[in-house]
């Protein structure tokens, strides 16, 4: 059993906070920018909250491709580190970069083409079709820009220079929602704002991402010339799965939203409302979940396969540690808190009773999505997959079955409650994945 002290035991928690920290920043400032940019746009007036809803779900595929490629580079980045190979990062990064043109295209070309499906599926008003379609277009190509400043931004990030990737995102989101408010309220462009300012920070965020690169020893321009064929097992191996876990999250939200249709308009805006404040009280264990896998990463590729297992158990213990104290505090405020996030009294209500139900649950579902972040980013992201549509389907399942059998809402809320309790099992699952890591590495290492 390996075990450790005290003194070293403190020294991982400081290890893993001081990463999580900057990444929380980070992703904070993101999700307040997207929050910033719809309040913007409600500014604007007319259709634009309207047509920039109904690309929601087109954004979250170029988002879940974006992710893929994006920590795919990062875990490479890490091994890298480990490993004392600053020059292979810029090589990972150029090779993922030419696979994105390819793939990209092929993308860009599918949404071009799916378009008129779009309008009908959405069921898009016929005075706004036009509008929508060439909201679709324009920005869908720009998001596709973004990849550049991704790619610097996780290569700093995993080789561990978390705060220079953090720079790069709040130089990216400034230029980003700058120009959505200058362009959208003070000039007659209206919602084109939002393609033009997220091609403009993705050029920007590049240009910046090679600046920061170059004051680092990760700059190796020859290196971007190198082809890396390990970029197409890296993205297959984890990438994918991370992809995936969007579409199982899409899916479980259409499936929610279909159980609680029958209980009125209050209930289903009220699960939404809850929803987006939960990303943010989530958000810690993401980030706590990123840190500890660069970390283990970072071990893997200096060969010092005992360690991870300790930086495992220690990120587990920091998140266990941050969301008993989440919880109690969300759990205690559930009642004021969703009077401010709701805006209505009947969705006031209605969110008050599902946080009332799960708040307390978050001390468990915060160490779980930690470990859920660890698997994806080390290799085990075809079991996290399997966990996740396991979660989100028995969730579904069991809500469905009580709120028929009840006839009350309230039902769903205890079903989700007691689901979440239910994935107290995955923390241990996620450490007997490290343990095989350790196992492995180690006798490979015995062995050369």
């Amino acid at each position: 059993m390996f075990s450790l002290t005290t003194q070293e035991r403190k020294g991982v928690w400081r290890t893993i906070s001081g990463l999580a920290v900057p990444l929380f920043v980070a992703e904070s400032l993101n999700f307040g920018v997207q929050l910033g940019i719809v309040a913007i746009l409600g500014r604007i007036g007319g259709d634009a909250i309207y047509i920039r809803s109904l690309y929601q779900p087109v954004s979250l595929v170029i988002l879940a491709v974006t992710v893929g490629f994006a920590v795919s580079n990062q875990v490479a980045a890490a091994i890298s580190k480990g490993a004392g190979r600053p020059r292979d990062v810029m090589a990972n990064a150029a090779s993922l970069a030419r696979v994105w043109l390819g793939l990209g295209a092929a993308l860009y070309l599918v949404l071009l083409i799916a378009t008129p499906l779009l309008t009908g599926l959405f069921q898009v008003d016929a005075e706004q079709r036009d509008t929508f379609v060439s909201f679709l277009r324009w920005t869908s190509a720009a998001g596709m820009l973004t990849i550049g400043a991704e790619l610097c931004a996780s290569s700093l990030r995993g080789y561990g220079y978390v705060r220079h990737a953090t720079l790069l995102v709040v130089g990216t989101a400034a230029v980003r929602i700058g120009l959505v408010a200058g362009l959208g309220l003070g000039t007659d462009v209206g919602i084109a704002a939002v393609p033009i300012a997220e091609a403009t920070a993705g050029v920007a965020g590049l240009a910046m991402g090679l600046v920061l690169l170059r004051r680092t020893e990760l700059w190796h321009p020859p290196a971007a010339l190198v082809w890396r064929r390990g970029v197409l097992a890296d993205l297959r191996r984890i990438g994918v799965p991370i992809a995936m876990s969007f579409l199982v999250i899409a899916v479980y939200n259409l499936a929610v939203i279909g159980v609680l249709g029958s209980y009125g308009p209050d209930a289903v805006a009220g699960f939404t409302v809850v929803s987006t404040a939960q990303s943010l009280v989530l958000l810690p264990a993401m980030v706590l979940g990123t840190a500890t896998a660069i970390t283990i990463n970072q071990q893997r590729g200096s060969g010092d396969w005992p360690q991870i297992r300790a930086s495992m158990r220690g990120g587990i213990e920091v998140t266990v540690m941050a969301y008993v104290v989440i919880a109690v505090l969300v759990w205690s405020v559930h009642d004021p808190l969703a009077r401010l996030i709701s805006g209505d009294a009947g969705v006031a209500v209605a969110a008050a009773s599902y946080l009332g139900a799960v708040a307390l649950t978050y001390a468990v579902q915060g160490p779980v999505l930690m470990s859920l972040t660890v698997m994806e980013e080390t290799g085990g992201g075809l079991r996290a997959i399997v966990l996740n549509i396991i979660y989100f389907g028995l969730i579904v399942a069991v809500s469905t079955a009580a709120t028929h059998a009840t006839g009350s809402v309230d039902s769903f809320y205890a079903s989700v409650a007691y689901c979440n309790l239910i994935g107290v099992c995955v923390p241990f699952i996620a450490v007997r994945h490290i343990r095989k890591l350790s196992a492995e590495g180690s006798a490979q290492t015995a062995a050369a």
